[in-house]
């Protein structure tokens, strides 16, 4: 408790630049120096909190809260991430209203403004790294945008994404099922002797290096 109290103090009081942002600083702290879960896990959090109501970087915390130290965890961690933001968030309030409308004022916000960005991009290139795996998660990645782009609901564009990997997934494991299952079973020798007492069947030869290159592209995606 006193590990998950410090850091996520920590980040309450330095995390800035939006929920892209602490979302990618979380990662570096409990996947890459802490190894608390693996890179898979955590993109699974993320896609869990994309489906939830609410800031997505506070439910990350929460979720990594009550990975580490069960329902405990996840009261220490969302509660020391939140106050300090909490807090710095009321006194930037009252300076705003105070100062806001001066030129001072103004000036550091246009300044503050690109810097936000530029963290926000770095953020959201470092995560899609390594959630975009290849080249078919990259293509559905750039038409889930483009739909977004044109007013698609976002939550239809999830659930929608969500399910159409299912049934490419499904697609594939049946017909590779269905093309393999027959000659693979129908061969009672091993190669070598099959290759000494008869002719090669092409067919099989065809079907034994395609079951193969599925193989490779299931280990891919």
């Amino acid at each position: 408790m006193g590990e998950l109290a410090s850091l996520f103090t920590r980040l309450g009081f330095t995390a800035f630049g939006g929920p892209a942002a602490h979302v990618s600083m979380l990662h570096d702290e409990v996947v890459t120096r802490r190894g608390w879960m693996t890179e898979q896990h955590f993109l699974d959090l993320i896609g869990a909190t994309n489906l939830i109501p609410g800031p997505n970087s506070t439910e990350m915390v929460m979720h990594v809260g009550k990975e580490r130290g069960g329902w405990k965890g996840l009261i220490v961690a969302g509660a020391c991430f939140i106050l300090p933001a909490a807090i710095m968030v009321t006194l930037l309030a009252w300076a705003y209203v105070t100062y806001g409308a001066t030129p001072q004022g103004e000036s550091l916000l246009y300044a503050v403004k690109p810097v936000v960005v530029v963290i926000v991009l770095q953020a959201l290139i470092k995560l899609g790294r390594k959630a975009v795996k290849n080249w078919l998660l990259a293509a559905i990645g750039l038409a889930v945008f483009a739909l977004y782009l044109l007013g698609v609901n976002e939550l239809a564009l999830l659930f929608g994404t969500a399910a159409l990997m299912l049934l490419i997934t499904f697609v594939r494991r049946q017909v590779i099922a269905t093309l393999l299952a027959p000659p693979l079973i129908s061969i009672p020798k091993p190669f070598s002797a099959v290759a000494e007492n008869a002719p090669v069947d092409l067919g099989q030869l065809f079907l034994l290096f395609l079951n193969w290159t599925f193989d490779i592209v299931n280990q891919t995606l």
